[in-house]
């Protein structure tokens, strides 16, 4: 297998040096393949500021021996400066034990749970920043001070409201902006106009030019504080995010003619194949084409699943058995785990309609709040500079420019929450929709249920017997691919009873099967509503398969000719976490529905036995779409979970459609897509978002109320104007502490 030279040069990750890794004097093994450096200064530098390796874990190791045949060791999980090219043949049809056994063994692979980035020595500019936010707090505060050391006070206060504002301009001017941050002109520009109106109450004398500069100052300080509040409180949710996609930086084999290509993810193109090996992380979404392995199936998964043709991948999967044949649907920016974290502009915490609405309605009020109290204050025959003075007070109240950061804060940090249960979410509209849903559709088969059902009762009537009523269900469902067909087959097979070679079989999409039995008389499996249609008496069985279904059981009706030969009784089992999923469900507020073909016993016992109160029984698949539609005429936002080709009618006809195990997948209509398939998720789905919107009406409340009570007192002339500032400061101090006191879903 043809490698890279051995002789190829790389840069030592410590100073930036080339160094061929052959005669390297000292490597570590990181993020799952080996760093080569020059020194061990640079080696101690590196892993010491990646917060990987104090000082004494960094001890000097020796370079590994290289024969000079081989190629330098790979890593499956750093990007390739340019394209590598092995020639292996990949023979999809080999053995698994085989490829298994003949596979070499997995280097070391780095834990794929996300988690912030280590906070790296203070540069230069935060030090810059720490130096402007202390003397901004400092003389702003120091303004109403300077009344107690009269007439030396009134001397010095100007100054300070100038080293104040200066300090405010600093901090904007040179600390990097977040795009969920309303404009920093809302910030600056009440500020400025109450240091203006400062200084030009100081020349003329005005009379209340002092209560004039303890605004100016008060509004600063009260600036400055609250962009350090906003700043530390989502230092560890960008972090995070920023981890996110640094664990996504990958590589991956990209399968062309012969040869495999280990290229970077990133230059992977959608529709072209690629190759996963065992401990391999995938860099893209894809499709697995060939090959079946265990799977962790997202990047902070905690368990492993089975994944085989035909089923998706999200970039961040890891395979733990096996190899894999795929083919790419997404890469790039364009990747389920980073589509709403690459682009600004798309991400939750920005684009979603309530952060959006708050972001616009603070830029566009604050101005409107400033003209009212400024007509207010020339009501009552205030001077110019008293007039501006109170404008720009007023803007400072209305403009809860920390409420607006907040709420986008607990929409962020949901998204993330959500991405940690592998929930994918269509765009920041549909997150929000999610938010607004009042009732949750649960299909039951393979939702709530197993969808593995077992026979636990055939009972042949007359002189039919058990192994003539098998036979002649099994031959009927060869021709069917629902579950309870393939439950026939299993027993049928089990007690070795050979299908009836029946003819002309009909599938009736929820109802049954029809057919020509060898005999040459019509066959018919199915429910009570499948004989109803071929007009076959079932009066003599209405007893029995009542009492069956009243046990929770799925009653098939077996008829030859123009009577009831027997029955046949499945029963199919809860899933893990079913009932965990229905009182999350509850917990946030959402009623469930359970959606099924099944008899109203059957659908009624299985109800019950996951405390669902609303049931809709004996609904054909046909039918799912019109039924999910009646009930949210009521003007009710309707969800339904569900699995994408089962349940395609129902899923298509939610106001929100949460589809399970299709994340990595070509997207549909689908709100909401799941990496995995546990029902637990697709609940958490819809009450994350909920939660988050319960957080960011809290946020909003706590944040505003200040503000507002000082606008209006300002407004009526009953408090000074310093009381301004000190409200937005009081509303952003109470948002910080309610988000740091915010429970995860």
């Amino acid at each position: 297998m043809a490698g890279v030279p051995a002789s190829s040069a790389s840069a030592c990750p410590g100073c930036g040096a080339a160094i061929d890794p052959l005669r390297a004097g000292h490597v570590a093994l990181f993020d799952g393949g080996f760093r080569y450096f020059c020194r061990a200064e640079c080696k101690q530098a590196f892993l010491t500021a990646e917060g990987r390796a104090t000082q004494e874990e960094v001890a000097t190791a020796a370079p590994p021996q290289v024969a000079p045949s081989e190629p330098p060791p790979r890593s499956t999980a750093r990007a390739a400066t340019e394209p590598r090219t092995e020639h292996k043949s990949f023979p999809e049809l080999e053995p698994q034990a085989e490829r298994e056994r003949d596979a070499p063994a997995a280097p070391p692979v780095p834990s794929s749970r996300v988690r912030p980035r280590p906070k790296p020595p203070s540069s230069r500019l935060e030090q810059v920043l720490a130096l402007i936010d202390a003397t901004g707090l400092v003389v702003g505060a120091l303004v109403p001070a300077m009344a107690l050391l009269e007439p030396m006070g009134e001397r010095a206060r100007l100054p300070l409201v100038l080293v104040a504002l200066a300090a405010l301009c600093a901090r904007v001017a040179l600390a990097p902006r977040d795009a969920s941050d309303v404009h920093p002109l809302l910030l600056l520009t009440p500020s400025a106009g109450a240091v203006g109106a400062a200084c030009w109450a100081a020349v003329v004398h005005d009379a209340r030019a002092a209560s004039i500069a303890v605004l100016a100052g008060l509004s600063c300080a009260a600036g400055i504080a609250v962009e350090m509040l906003v700043t530390r409180s989502r230092a560890r949710t960008a972090a995070a995010r920023d981890g996110i996609e640094r664990s996504l930086e990958l590589t991956a084999r990209v399968l062309r003619g012969e040869e495999t290509h280990v290229v970077p993810a990133a230059d992977v193109r959608p529709g072209e194949q690629i190759v996963a090996e065992v401990g391999d992380t995938l860099g893209v979404d894809a499709t697995v084409t060939a090959g079946e392995a265990r799977v962790v199936p997202w990047l902070d998964a905690r368990g492993e699943v089975v994944k085989r043709d035909g089923d998706p991948l999200v970039a961040g999967a890891r395979v733990v058995s096996s190899r894999l044949r795929l083919r790419t649907t997404w890469s790039g920016r364009e990747r389920a785990w980073v589509r709403l974290i690459a682009t600004p502009e798309a991400r939750v915490d920005v684009a979603a309609p309530t952060p959006r609405t708050l972001r616009l309605v603070v830029q566009r009020g604050a101005p409107v709040a400033a003209g009212l109290v400024g007509i207010a204050a020339f009501a009552a025959n205030g001077t110019v500079t008293e007039i501006i003075a109170a404008m720009c007070a007023g803007a400072t109240a209305f403009a809860a420019r920390a409420a607006a950061s907040f709420v986008s804060l607990h929409y962020a940090r949901a998204h993330l929450e959500a991405l940690g249960s592998g929930i994918i979410y269509k765009d920041a509209r549909a997150f929000e929709r999610a938010a607004a849903a009042h009732v949750a559709i649960l299909s039951a088969r393979g939702t709530v249920l197993m969808g593995e059902p077992e026979i636990v009762a055939v009972e042949p009537f007359g002189a039919v017997d058990v192994e003539r009523l098998l036979s002649l269900a099994a031959g009927a469902e060869t021709a069917s691919t629902h579950p309870f067909a393939a439950a026939i087959l299993r027993a049928a097979r089990a007690r070795d009873v050979r299908p009836d070679n029946v003819r002309h079989a009909t599938v009736h999409e929820g109802l049954g099967v029809t057919a020509l039995a060898s005999s040459g008389e019509r066959l018919a499996v199915g429910g009570r509503a499948l004989m109803l249609e071929e007009k076959i008496g079932v009066a003599a069985a209405d007893a029995r398969v009542s009492e069956l279904e009243a046990q929770g059981r799925s009653v098939l009706l077996v008829a030859l000719g123009d009577r009831l030969v027997g029955l046949i009784a499945l029963m199919d089992g809860l899933r893990p976490g079913a009932r965990a999923a229905v009182q999350r469900l509850l917990d946030a507020r959402i009623e469930p529905v359970l959606l099924s073909g099944e008899a109203r016993d059957t659908c009624e016992t299985i109800a019950r036995a996951l405390d669902i109160e609303h049931v809709r029984p004996e609904v054909l698949p046909a039918d799912r779409g019109p039924e999910v539609r009646a009930l949210a005429e009521g003007g009710s936002v309707v969800a339904v979970v569900g699995h994408p080709q089962r349940d395609d009618g129902a899923l298509g006809a939610a106001d929100v459609a949460v589809a399970m195990g299709s994340a990595g997948s070509t997207p549909g209509e689908w709100s909401v897509s799941l990496a995995g398939d546990d029902v637990r998720d697709a609940a958490t789905a819809l009450a994350i978002p909920h939660a988050a919107r319960e957080r960011a009406r809290a946020a909003i409340a706590l944040g505003v109320a200040p503000g507002l009570v000082a606008l209006l007192a300002i407004g009526f002339g009953v408090a000074p104007l310093a009381v301004a500032p000190l409200g937005a400061l009081l509303g952003a101090l109470a948002v910080a502490v309610h988000a740091r006191e915010s429970p995860p879903v």
